[in-house]
């Protein structure tokens, strides 16, 4: 399960907007990270390893 509290600190530490995390991510929108982050969205491997780069993290270290 991914642990929304990591990420939506390690996007803050990165010094990221939502649009602006969405946009490194591959993300359609803000909105569409914004449903990731409230978790209103499931997201697929693809996608979380996607954010961990993004946010110089393993995938792992994003789940709870």
């Amino acid at each position: 399960m991914l642990d929304l509290k990591k990420l939506r600190e390690g996007r803050e530490n990165a010094g990221l907007t939502q649009e602006q995390a969405a946009a490194k991510s591959g993300l359609s929108s803000r909105q569409a990270w914004n449903n990731i982050e409230r978790g209103r969205s499931d997201i697929t491997i693809a996608t979380l390893d996607r954010i961990a780069k993004m946010l110089g993290v393993k995938a792992k270290d994003l789940l709870k």
